[in-house]
């Protein structure tokens, strides 16, 4: 019933304002999951490339809605994703994240993330986690609920590394998956948080180590030019960031492998928060994706 809405190449009008408010309520009183998950695609198409948009459906109480399908079946959980996604897009949507925040949708996220095996699902929740991660309101709640969970379930596993050896065979090198790149743009925000989100990133087992691996990886190869590359340097210049006055002098002059006890220095680099880029309409008939190297820039 949706479909007769707007082409790609116009904005929204005033009769889309009134079916926004009437997919809002669908989405509080259906119980039908084809329902549910048609209503939270009419979201995601109605509010792509349109602020305006976006912050009429947070006006209307359609973010805490859509947030609470995150526990619904697969379906309608991926289809309220897509449309959380995109309503997080974009700087000047900072109050769509905070609400996505207030309504407990981080910790809905990471359920998502450690118990799906969906791709598209993985997919759409690290791209929210990476529109989220660019505001400074949200950043502490990502690092407490979300940080060791991504490193956990997607930095560590698609590195490559396999937690022994520093010189331990490169391989195949990393996966660049979109998962991968979301993921890494999400640390990449959060490693600007300041001393406490820098002191809690250095001390996340696996996510220095794994970073690391994934340069050693694309040294010589012809791999070097992608966006999680980029976003796994930036990654570690901000954790070398005051390194010599904020590692304790057990991890200082410890082993001579270990990174922290190396002095790295150099100013912190933060350019501007960076997101997922990921203002997407609904994809019609798309297919699972296995290990697909997508490293576009945003």
């Amino acid at each position: 019933w949706y479909q007769r809405r707007v082409r790609a190449d116009q904005q929204p009008g005033a009769s889309d304002q009134l079916d926004l408010a009437r997919v809002i309520r669908i989405l509080g009183t259906a119980t039908c999951g084809k329902l549910l998950s048609s209503a939270a695609g009419c979201i995601q198409h109605l509010v792509y490339n349109h602020n305006p948009m976006k912050s009429r459906v947070r006006e209307l109480g359609g973010i805490q809605v859509l947030v609470r399908l995150l526990q619904a079946e697969e379906d309608v959980a991926q289809s309220a994703l897509g449309a959380l996604r995109n309503l997080s897009y974009g700087h000047q949507n900072h109050l769509n994240k905070i609400a996505i925040k207030d309504s407990h949708g981080i910790p809905l996220l990471v359920q998502l993330l450690t118990s799906s095996e969906n791709f598209e699902i993985l997919e759409l929740v690290t791209g929210v986690f990476w529109n989220l991660s660019s505001s400074e309101q949200v950043k502490g709640q990502l690092l407490r609920q979300a940080l060791e969970p991504i490193v956990k379930e997607i930095i560590v596993p698609q590195s490559g590394w396999k937690g022994s050896q520093y010189h331990q065979d490169v391989g195949q090198g990393v996966e660049c998956t979109t998962v991968f790149r979301n993921a890494t743009g999400c640390l990449r925000n959060l490693s600007s948080a300041g001393i406490d989100g820098r002191q809690m990133m250095r001390s996340c087992h696996g996510l220095v180590d794994s970073l690391l691996f994934v340069l050693r990886s694309v040294v010589g190869k012809n791999a070097v030019d992608n966006k999680a590359v980029e976003n796994s340097v930036c990654i570690l210049r901000n954790l070398s960031y005051r390194l010599d006055t904020e590692v304790s002098p057990e991890h200082k002059y410890g082993h001579a492998e270990d990174w922290r006890s190396r002095g790295l220095g150099g100013g912190q680099f933060k350019r501007k928060e960076i997101e997922d880029g990921s203002d997407f309409k609904k994809k019609k008939n798309s297919k699972k994706h296995k290990g697909k190297v997508l490293c576009v820039d945003t």
